[in-house]
Order: C-alpha cells, then sequence, then structure tokens
C-alpha cells in the first residue's frame, strides 16, 4: 500500500500468496522461517493499509483506529484477511506434538506480535539499544528495514546507526542524541581513525589521484596530438 495512484494497492496481490504459504503443513525449521517471512509481509501490508486514513494524530487508542484509519471492510480483500488473521491466530497458539519446545515458543512469541496487529491493530514496539540512547521504532515498515539492515551489517550495525546519515534517515533516527555519550573502543578507534583504516586509505587514494590529474594538466602543454613538441 502507498499513498497515490501508482504505489496504493502495490502489496495486495501478495495476499493469496501469503496465505498459501501460512497454510503449509510442513513443520521443518525453513518452513517456520518462510510462515514469519509471510506473516511479516501480511502485517506490514495490514500496517500500511491503515496509515491510508485519517491522519495518525487524529486516533486516540486502538479501538479509535478501527473506525478512522483505513480499513478492510467492504473490499474485496476482506475475505482473505480474515482468514490470514485466524491462520495466523492458529500459529500464535500452536500446540503441535512434532515440533520442539522451543521451536514452538518461538513461533508463539513471532505471530502473537503479528496477530495484535491484524486482530487489534496494535503497532509494534521495537527499541533498539545504543550506548548512547535508544531508538523506538512503532511501524512495521521501520522494523523490517531494522532487521534487514542487520543482517547486512551484523557486527557493524551500530557504528552504523551512530554514524551514517542515510541509516539514520531511513530508521528516524538522530545521530547526535544516539552518540550524546559515545565512547569508541579500541577496536573501533583503529577501524575508523587510525592511518590504517580504510577510510584513511580511501583518503589517501583519492588525494593521491587528484595530484596525478594536477600534474596531468601542468605538463600538457609538453605534448600537441600526442607528440613532444
Amino acid at each position: 500500500s502507498g499513498r497515490d495512484d501508482v504505489t496504493t494497492g502495490r502489496g495486495l496481490p501478495l495476499l493469496p500468496h501469503i496465505l498459501t504459504c501460512l497454510e503449509s503443513a510442513d513443520t521443518s525449521e525453513s518452513a517456520l522461517r518462510l510462515k514469519e517471512a509471510a506473516g511479516q509481509a501480511g502485517v506490514y501490508i495490514h500496517d500500511a493499509r491503515l496509515r491510508l486514513g485519517a491522519d495518525e494524530s487524529e486516533v486516540e487508542n486502538t479501538t479509535d483506529a478501527q473506525y478512522k484509519l483505513g480499513s478492510w471492510q467492504h473490499t474485496e480483500y476482506e475475505d482473505i484477511i480474515d482468514e490470514i488473521t485466524q491462520r495466523v491466530y492458529e500459529l500464535a497458539h500452536e500446540s503441535s506434538r512434532h515440533m520442539s519446545k522451543k521451536a514452538k515458543k518461538e513461533q508463539r512469541s513471532v505471530f502473537r506480535d503479528y496477530l495484535n496487529m491484524l486482530q487489534d491493530n496494535e503497532p509494534p514496539m521495537h527499541v533498539v539499544q545504543c550506548r548512547g540512547g535508544t531508538l523506538d521504532l512503532t511501524t512495521w515498515k521501520d522494523v523490517i528495514m531494522l532487521e534487514f539492515t542487520r543482517r547486512c551489517l551484523q557486527g557493524g550495525f551500530q557504528i552504523q546507526l551512530l554514524t551514517n546519515p542515510t541509516l539514520q534517515l531511513m530508521l528516524g533516527a538522530n545521530g547526535a542524541a544516539l552518540g550524546k555519550n559515545l565512547t569508541y573502543s579500541q577496536l573501533e578507534k583503529r577501524l575508523l581513525w587510525s592511518k590504517t583504516s580504510e577510510a584513511a586509505k580511501t583518503k589517501d587514494l583519492h588525494r593521491s589521484k587528484g595530484r596525478d590529474k594536477r600534474n596531468n594538466i601542468k605538463n600538457d602543454f609538453l605534448t600537441a596530438d600526442g607528440e613532444d613538441i
């Protein structure tokens, strides 16, 4: 769902595929990951749908949200959303003997969050702890972006969140506030500020290229049509 004629409804054709993934009888770990991804896609579309309605500042609580924000009521997708919600409810209360206790506990926890969004329009409350402060995420769009970025950056996520303006813009983070009381570890100091860091090497490379370019311009008068004068 989006906010213009091009992007609004773009995720709706995915809903039947999401339901198919959720209805799979496979209980393997890979199947569980697929169901989690499908459920996450479903709540993201639902969250985006809600935000097509009234401005969030006009909504006082989750009950109010059901009447003021975007709704599936009386649309061709109302039935399939109900089916997805029912399947998410079943996964949130899974009691199959074919799953380990750990897998069932993880599945229930994940799908309870999804169910809160689909049934009660309750947004996620995800807090990112930083050494200089905290970042609160309250939309599924931001939570999904966070998870994807963390997987890509892995151990470098924290320092990127504190120093990368693009990532801060994506997640709505205030880098100055998060890094207010920040102190770097010895490893981070070597990686970021030492003369052998990647940043220093890149800066030296650009300086060297610039120097070569200036020398070539100065010596250009020595040649004409590719031959020495």
